[in-house]
């Protein structure tokens, strides 16, 4: 995070001390959203977490993960949100143009986010895995393992609470959207509809990703709620059968 920036996902929840590299992905997807939110007067959007994910996910590894955020890093993408500040103006291609262009800068977004949180979801829940086994094995005590739970409980709420984030933030802009391209046919010259439903259309298309993409963050973020029920469950019945032996 830069200095002097706040994040709209708030501050950092997870406190790291033993898994690192399954936080990566969640700290650089803050620091590339306040990258973004700090150049979209400029235009330009860091690629960091873009080569991260494509990483992380290609090689199934974290480690796959930050080699690809070095790579990535040096890639920007121009851009920038062209939003409600048009409704007054007459929508020629160009004005298409720039939604369309919006519409691909969110659905690009949407699916960075999608991919960090699936490759931090990975990570902490090959994590609990491996805790499990060394409890079970002696290799670590309950302290320890509680220790280290909680950082991985935590880890991953983080990661649930920004895909619902994200979730809310893309609806809001979905509405503008909709509302946007409503306002524009229903307004236009009855000489220009034609051209304009075209146009219209083809941004239509460019929603429909957009909209599963947004609901592909809440189904992601309900997974996550998910697995922590399960690991939840998990070390309940550990305490349970620990207490029983000592009785």
């Amino acid at each position: 995070m830069l200095p002097g920036c706040a994040s709209k996902y708030g501050e950092q929840k997870t406190k790291v001390n033993y898994y690192p590299q399954c936080y990566s992905p969640i700290k650089q997807l803050r620091e590339d959203e306040n990258l973004v939110a700090k150049s979209t007067a400029t235009g330009a959007v860091t690629g960091a977490l873009a080569g991260a994910v494509i990483g992380g996910l290609a090689t199934g590894k974290v480690e796959g993960a930050v080699v690809g955020a070095a790579a990535g890093g040096a890639v920007g993408a121009a851009g920038g949100y062209a939003y409600g500040k048009h409704q007054q103006q007459k929508r020629d291609a160009e004005f298409f143009k720039k939604y369309a262009t919006a519409l691909d800068e969110d659905i690009e977004s949407m699916g960075r986010t999608i991919g960090a949180a699936k490759v931090a979801r990975k990570c902490y829940n090959d994590q609990f895995k491996q805790l499990i086994a060394d409890y079970k094995s002696g290799r670590i005590t309950a302290k320890e393992r509680d220790e280290r739970y909680k950082e991985i409980r935590t880890g991953l709420q983080e990661v649930s609470f920004i895909l619902q984030q994200k979730y809310d933030d893309m609806s809001a802009k979905d509405a503008e959207y909709e509302k946007a391209l409503a306002d524009d046919y229903t307004k236009a010259p009855a000489a220009k509809k034609t051209y304009k439903k075209e146009n219209t259309q083809n941004l239509k298309a460019r929603s429909s990703t957009f909209k599963k993409s947004r609901n592909e963050l809440s189904e992601e973020s309900k997974a996550i709620e998910a697995d922590q029920a399960t690991h939840d469950n998990i070390i309940a019945t550990l305490d349970v059968s620990g207490a029983n032996n000592a009785a």
